[in-house]
């Protein structure tokens, strides 16, 4: 597993469960909580220190949302560039750290 920071749009979060599938391995019921992420595209550094910035969206991903550390906000200038950049408003140092727990759960089979 990488530590890394990055910067992108919570598009939408998913949550999926998968039945019992001796197939793949699935021995019991599973529940699974996504997120949908566009990446800001050159958002580079570490927000919480210095101002980082970007102009466009880069690609799309999917990832457990147990990775998501922090939420951030952006704000839209037009002081730099003539056509506009988002910098990324990052208040996370010393404060709390986003925590996504996922309880244990039972589920019926059906049939």
């Amino acid at each position: 597993m990488l530590d890394e920071t990055g910067y992108g749009r919570l598009n939408f979060i998913l949550a999926i469960t998968l039945p019992t599938n001796p197939r793949f391995n699935i021995e019991s019921t599973q529940l699974h909580v996504l997120a949908h992420i566009t990446q800001a595209k050159g958002a580079i550094g570490d927000a919480s220190t210095r101002l980082v910035s970007y102009t466009k969206m880069g690609r799309s991903f999917v990832l457990n949302i147990t990775s998501i550390e922090c939420a951030v906000g952006r704000v839209e200038t037009r002081a730099k560039k003539p056509n506009g950049e988002w910098v990324t408003v990052d208040q996370s140092e010393g404060l709390c750290q986003t925590a996504f727990h996922q309880e244990e759960q039972e589920f019926e089979e059906d049939g």
